[in-house]
């Protein structure tokens, strides 16, 4: 009992590899919804609303996918 070591904590990396397409997904989905959404309350013309935050969607899940692999890295 006395020569138990603490569990770590390790993230399977298989379920968070296989969950980042879904997050990448649904973060670039949100901000073209919001987008576009915009773009009809203030009626744009060329929907730059969806067009800016749909990119700002993708600069945002890629942030997100760094920092997830980085964390994975870190911890290995």
């Amino acid at each position: 009992m006395e020569n138990e070591k603490p569990k770590s904590k390790k993230v399977n990396k298989w379920i968070v590899f296989t969950s980042m397409p879904f997050q990448i997904g649904a973060t670039i989905y949100l901000f073209y919804w919001i987008g576009t959404l915009l773009d009809r309350k203030f009626e744009v013309e060329g929907e730059w609303w969806m067009k800016g935050l749909t990119i700002v969607g993708v600069l945002a899940s890629m942030y997100q996918m760094i920092r997830q692999v980085n964390y994975i890295n870190k911890n290995e």
